[in-house]
Order: structure tokens, then sequence, then C-alpha cells
């Protein structure tokens, strides 16, 4: 499969967390309004596992926008109007770990960003649906008389809608949601908790004004002006989702883990593993005493209790990581074992 498919399957989930004002305080994600299992109205939502799969996007503190995780891939997908000019925000996870973030990858037509965090992998999410979303009761996690909480959102169907400089967005979902403010980022759920969209700002077309076009008039007939916006929430479908996510550039990736120590394959006695045959000054190898003395080096035989036999086996546990991250690592050496714990960070 390919990598742009995984990330389609890996696709999304979540709980809404509200943005506030400009100039407020941060607003940390707020607790679930009913017990886990239940939306408040009689479904079957897993909220816990839901709001574990939203983030709030900050800078410096400050709500700008929501954002969802991509399950098994720890990437962010949000709103890019949400986000402004910013384009090093920071997340808020569901238990309040803020890490910096980048833009990735955008699409202005269909108002979405991914951002990549530099630090950390928070992996839960939710997976989308192909079916219908005509065919399902929808809901969408928003504020509702000052809580967040399992709103039903009536889908009116499907409408052409349109970029500020008049390109169409076809098909996407023309939503009715009855009074609640709709917040750009939101998963659109179906009863099974699958998402089938996400709401996003878009235009739709409205009638150029007289006096507009009598301006217009005298101008070089060459150029066409943007028709007027009326600024719509919508909701992007999925076969958006995936044709965003399709064109991500193999760049938007987050920075790789470095542990900083060369190792040979070894293997003393019964035990095997990897000798330690270098060490950078100032790693992370470094700080949790790993050696590579002549007489007697370090040999790491596991990380996170998984077996290495290789420097490959060990690169490869060490890329699953994260910036930020600690492993512990099972060292043997002068015959006995020993436990060091290393805090990986980006190589210099």
């Amino acid at each position: 499969m390919s990598r742009s498919a995984l990330l389609l399957a890996s696709l999304l989930g979540g709980l809404l967390a509200v943005a506030a004002p400009a100039g407020a305080a941060p607003a940390p994600l707020p607790s679930l309004p009913g017990a886990a299992g239940s939306d408040g109205g009689g479904g079957t939502l897993d909220l816990e596992r839901l709001r574990r799969g939203v983030v709030q996007i900050e800078q410096g503190g400050r709500p700008m926008a929501v954002g969802t995780v991509l399950s098994r891939d720890g990437r962010v997908l949000t709103s890019l109007s949400g986000l402004g000019a910013v384009e090093s925000p920071e997340i808020r996870y569901a238990d309040n770990t803020v890490v910096k973030a980048k833009i990735g990858h955008k699409d202005k037509g269909w108002d979405l960003a991914l951002l990549v965090p530099q630090s950390g992998k928070w992996l839960d999410g939710l997976m989308p649906t192909d079916a219908d979303p005509t065919a399902v009761d929808i809901k969408a996690f928003l504020p509702k008389s000052g809580k967040l909480a399992a709103s039903g959102v009536h889908l009116k169907g499907r409408t052409d809608a349109r970029t500020k400089e008049g390109d169409p967005l076809n098909s996407a979902l023309d939503l009715d949601l009855k009074g609640v403010p709709g917040i750009p980022g939101a998963p659109l759920l179906d009863p099974n908790g699958k998402v089938v969209g996400v709401l996003v700002r878009a235009c739709k077309a409205v009638a150029a004004p007289a006096k507009a076009e009598k301006a217009d008039a005298g101008k070089d007939p060459g150029k066409t002006a943007a028709p007027p916006c009326s600024p719509i929430t919508i909701g992007a479908p999925v076969t958006a989702l995936r044709g965003f996510l399709m064109k991500t550039p193999e760049t938007a990736v987050q920075p790789a883990p470095w542990l900083g120590l060369g190792g040979a394959p070894t293997e003393s006695g019964n035990v095997k593993g990897v000798r330690v045959v270098g060490v950078a000054p100032g790693s992370p190898a470094e700080k949790a005493g790993l050696t590579a003395a002549a007489d007697e080096p370090d040999t790491i035989v596991a990380v996170d209790g998984q077996p290495v036999e290789t420097p490959e086996q060990l690169a490869e546990v060490i890329a699953k990581r994260a910036i930020g991250q600690s492993v512990k690592l099972l060292v043997f050496s002068k015959g006995k074992f020993r436990e060091a714990t290393a805090t990986l960070r980006a190589a210099p």
C-alpha cells in the first residue's frame, strides 16, 4: 500500500475544543459532556476515544483553531483559514501537552492544512468512511449552551461551493448546523464514529453588484475579476480529504529522532546485540552513559523491551520513536545487564 493510501486509511478522529477570542487566556480542552459510550443524545459514540483525536491549535497560548490527529501517523489536519498567517503554530493535545508544529501541506481552495509536530508522536485518531453521508445521521462536536456536545447536523445535500478565486468545490456537504456556531476543522461523524467530512470555510456564488460591473467595463478585457465571495461553512467530503492527503509532499514528515552512536553487531556468549563503537559528544547516547571503551564497550541488547541484534534493527526501532521521547535501553557490559534511559532529539 502506498504512503498516501496509508495516510488516508488512518484518517482523523475527535472531540472539539472551543477556540477563544484573540487575547484570551488559553482554554484547556474541556471535560466530556457525558460518560464514555454516550453522546448525550442516545447515540453510541465513544467520547473518550473521540476526545483524544482532536487538538487545539494555538500561538503563544492563544487558541486559533481545531485540528484532528491522523491515526497512527501523528500529523494533524486542520482548517487553513483558522491559522491566519501563522506558519509555526502550537498543538495542544487532550492531556494538555503542547508541542510546536509546522505547516507541511496546505490547500487554500478546500481550506485545509496539514500540521507536522516537531516533537512527540500522538497516535490516537479515527477512520474515515466511504458510506454515502446523505444516508446516515451526522453529528459534529460543537459548542452548545457553553459546553461541548455531540450536536446533530442536518445534511441538506450536496452543493457546488467555490473558493475566493471563484474555482469550484464540487460535491461539498451543504449543512444546517441548527444555530450552533460552526468551527472550521471540526470532524463530521457517522453513528459509528467514522468521519464523513470536515467543516471548512468557502464561498457561495452571488451576483456581482451593478456598480462593480460598470467599474470593470473599462478594465483589461483579458482579465477576469474574481466574483464576490459570500462566506459559508461547508463540509469537505472524504473525497476532498483523500485528494488533499494524496498530494502531501514527501518532506512533510516529522524530524527524525537521533540517538547519536555508531554500532556493530556482536555476540558475547549467549548475549547478542549492537556493540557501541562510537558515541557523539553531547548526544542522547552520551547523556545516557553509554560508552565505547576499548576494553569493555557497551552492548545494546534491547530498546523498550524489543531485542536488537544489528545496527539496522537499532536504527529501525529508533526511527519509530519521536523527538522528545525517552527510550529504555537494556545494556550488557562487564558481564552484567543494566538499564539506561536516553531522551531522543534531532541530529545536530
